[in-house]
């Protein structure tokens, strides 16, 4: 009876022992989840988030509601959020694994079977049971190092999952705007087509009463199949804005996806801020220092790998021909060694890696003042770009108002017959190609205001860079 209860007792911690492995493993790998399928919490974090916090200050409803969902639903996104939660793992594997003591538990059965003459044959069954622990000191640093190298890896993967919401952000909020301008430019060209046609009827009313030479009523035809076949073209680009902007939404890119808003009207830009403050609020330029740093401890971890080691093992074991001999802790048979080793020779190959280790911190230390120096210049280009484009945007507006008054003068002087054909054609022209330009300033102007926002981070309102984003210490 009391052998049965130790087996019992023993098969129970071997159990208890894989459960609690069990318990810590990672999570099964999330399905996809679809933009209208998230929960309260999870909305609630992505519209805290700094990818969506500068939204609403462009006062525009639609394009922050179809940024959130993007923000939810976007595969792109459900990829680097994947290899972020990969890497925060292992570093969390690496800190158990480096800095902790390991510790197993094993139990081996064998059965051997030797002729005994007579057709008759012994059988043996011999049991075994093993306890093993190990744990290197870590005298040097080279564990932490190896350990704080893998943290800050996983904290340049988070920095690059926010500066991936940062850029669909971005993409949804200028597809959002490329489609109404694309709405816009449809509806220019279909108006351009109904003048150019009502011309035509007029240029044939005169034709057919003498008044005017076919050599007009053909300039006014073929004014006509340019005009449809620019319709057919704005068509199509509008088609290509849906598609583009369902992409990066997550949903079934058909094209049928229209905007109801219109473009907002933008405040004047205020500081962006100090220099400084972009370099801490900025996702790539944090992931950046991120790997610089993980990069500085690999250096030491390489170094540190070419001096002793000292380690622990410990082990216990014990064995039988029964279950009932396994687990007898007076019998067993137990082991402890402290250890010190030296590497001597390995074909250079813990030199050469040193020296790599260094080569590859001047690399990310040279990529840290690449990533800083692409986002100033985002940063003041994208300041030049709007005084330019506020420019623009108010001297087409201009043109357009006087060409809509040309074109209009220009209308009932042909129907006088007091201008030719040919000064209509021009009136509509003008006019066209100013609202065109007044079109695109608009759009390029929310654009560019929309990429001003990423360049600072995000966290940025119209004023400058927001305070209340907390950054890495």
């Amino acid at each position: 009876m009391r052998h049965n209860t130790r087996i019992l007792i023993g098969l129970g911690l071997l159990a208890a022992a894989s459960a609690c492995a069990g318990r810590h493993l990672p999570p099964e790998p999330d399905a996809y989840v679809a933009a209208g399928a998230i929960d309260a919490d999870r909305a609630a974090e992505l519209a805290a988030s700094p990818a969506s916090a500068w939204l609403d200050d462009l006062n525009s409803t639609e394009m922050s509601a179809f940024t959130r969902e993007a923000l939810a639903g976007s595969p792109e996104l459900q990829v680097v959020e994947a290899r972020y939660r990969a890497s925060r793992w292992r570093a969390r594997g690496a800190f158990g694994g480096n800095l902790l003591p390991s510790l197993s538990i094993g139990a081996d059965g064998t059965r051997t079977e030797t002729p005994a003459g007579g057709g008759e044959r012994i059988r043996a069954d011999i049991m075994t049971s093993s306890v093993l622990a190990s744990w290197e000191i870590d005298l040097w640093g080279r564990l932490s190092a190896r350990t704080l190298a893998a943290d800050l890896s996983a904290d340049a993967a988070e920095e690059d999952l926010n500066d991936a919401r940062l850029s669909v952000a971005g993409q949804t909020a200028r597809a959002w705007v490329g489609l109404i301008e694309a709405q816009q430019l449809l509806a220019l060209a279909q108006e351009d087509l109904q003048t150019r046609e009502r011309a035509l009827e007029l240029t044939q009313r005169r034709y057919d009463a003498g008044i005017t030479p076919s050599l007009n009523l053909r300039t006014a035809r073929s004014q006509v199949a340019s005009a449809r076949a620019s319709e057919a073209q704005a068509r199509d680009a509008l088609l290509i804005a849906s598609r583009r902007l369902q992409e990066v939404m997550g949903r079934y890119p058909d094209g049928a996806l229209r905007a109801e808003g219109d473009l907002p009207s933008l405040a004047q830009l205020a500081a962006a801020g100090a220099p400084g403050d972009l370099l801490e609020r900025r996702p790539d330029v944090l992931a950046s220092e991120n790997r610089m740093r993980a990069a500085g401890l690999r250096v030491h971890e390489a170094r540190a790998a070419m001096l002793p080691r000292l380690t622990l093992t410990g082990s216990a074991g014990n064995g039988g021909q029964g279950l009932t001999d396994i687990d007898d802790s007076v019998n067993m048979i137990s082991n402890l060694v402290a250890g010190v080793t030296m590497p001597i020779f390995n074909g250079g190959a813990l030199f050469s890696e040193s020296r790599a280790s260094v080569a590859d911190r001047r690399a990310a230390a040279s990529e840290y003042v690449r990533t800083a120096i692409a986002a100033w210049r985002e940063v003041e280009g994208a300041i030049s770009a709007d005084q330019s484009l506020e420019v623009r945007e108010r001297e087409f507006a201009i043109a357009a108002e006087e060409a809509r008054a040309a074109q209009d003068l220009a209308e009932r002087e042909y129907g006088r017959g007091v201008a030719t054909l040919f000064d209509l054609i021009d009136a509509y022209t003008r006019r066209i190609d100013a609202e065109r330009g007044l079109i695109s300033a608009r759009a390029q102007r929310v654009s560019n205001r929309i990429s001003y926002h990423v360049a600072l981070g995000g966290g940025a309102r119209t004023g400058g860079i927001d305070e209340n984003r907390e950054t890495a210490p």
